[in-house]
């Protein structure tokens, strides 16, 4: 089944809450932003409802629009407590460290929020903590990675303390003043990039949550692992190959074997599981590609050889030959005609 025509992936409510009353704050409608994004207030009314993860992210973007605070997201990221993120934050806030607590929310991310990558990556003392939704029909995605990584870097000050800062953030989205954003997350913020993404330390993963609580994570954990059975469909399977595609793309193209590596089972194995929904690895590869270069060329003013690069081409005319191929125009007059769309 195509992508586009599959049913869109679902978030849980609870990363909505306080969205109705933030607009209120903000001089907005929540009647009229509700009504842009196509959804029914009634629909955030319990944490444990499923809103579909299109209209949640446009749901912030129309916040955004209508309000006319361009930092609607990062605003509503940064107020956000862990609890609000309902079973995964409690789940978060639960374990005895903040490296558990971490590797929960990798472990289970997917009951929260579907065809979405939530990783930890990095060597040495240095680690990235990475988000990013990987549904290709999901375009205008900046408020919701802002309120992300604002949310996610409350899991950490609720370990470390109000005054902590991430090494570095990063965001996929292009922006030209990051001043509130620096502001806001106290460190370098950097766009542009092939994720969203926060940087720290390592030796932070031992400090101890200081709402630790046993018997609350063993209720949650099975909550949480019974949501998780439900999501292993075809559609996740690509998914999650896209999404480590993504992170391996770069100096070269990464191929079958490596991928399989990153999810720890046989390239045979990946095969089978592709051939039984119709796929090879190549289509995985190209669409993902394809996908990555529309977004560059759309959104960012990047010049053409650093886009071949970032997608694992080794030479401008090779990306150039593939991009005529998946649009029968060039690279450079597709950046022209989607700016004057714009304009």
């Amino acid at each position: 089944m195509d992508i586009a025509e599959s049913a869109p992936p679902k978030i849980l409510a609870a990363a909505a809450d306080g969205l109705i009353d933030m607009i209120g704050r903000k001089g907005g409608s929540a009647d009229a932003v509700f009504h842009g994004a196509n959804t029914r207030i009634g629909d955030v009314s319990s944490p444990t409802n499923e809103l579909n993860l299109i209209q949640y992210c446009e749901l912030f973007e129309e916040a955004a629009r209508q309000t006319r605070d361009p930092n609607f997201g990062l605003q509503f990221g940064a107020q956000f407590h862990p609890k609000k993120l309902g079973p995964l934050g409690y789940a978060a806030i639960s374990s005895p460290t903040l490296g558990a607590a971490i590797q929960n929310m990798e472990t289970y991310f997917p009951a929260h929020q579907e065809s979405s990558r939530f990783s930890l990556t990095g060597d040495g003392s240095v680690l990235w903590l990475s988000y990013q939704i990987v549904d290709p029909r999901i375009t205008r995605r900046r408020q919701d990675a802002e309120l992300s990584l604002g949310m996610f870097c409350n899991v950490f000050r609720h370990a470390l303390g109000e005054d902590w800062s991430p090494l570095e953030v990063r965001f996929e989205h292009t922006q030209m003043e990051a001043a509130a954003h620096s502001h806001h997350f106290g460190a370098p913020v950097r766009f542009g990039h092939h994720t969203n993404a926060l940087a720290f330390r390592r030796d932070a993963l031992s400090t101890p949550m200081v709402e630790r609580d046993p018997y609350l994570y063993a209720i949650l954990e099975a909550m949480l692992k019974s949501r998780c059975a439900l999501q292993d469909s075809p559609q996740d399977l690509v998914s999650i190959l896209r999404s480590q595609i993504r992170m391996n793309l770069g100096n070269r193209t990464p191929t079958l074997s490596d991928i399989a590596r990153a999810l720890g089972q046989g390239p045979a194995i990946l095969q089978r599981r592709l051939r039984r929904i119709g796929l090879t690895y190549n289509d995985v590869l190209r669409s993902t590609r394809q996908e990555l270069a529309l977004h560059y060329l759309k959104t960012s003013d990047m010049p053409l050889t650093e886009v071949a690069l970032c997608l694992g081409y080794s030479e401008l005319s090779a990306f150039s030959r593939a991009f005529q191929n998946w649009t029968r125009m060039s690279p450079h007059r597709f950046r022209k005609l989607a700016r004057a769309v714009e304009d």
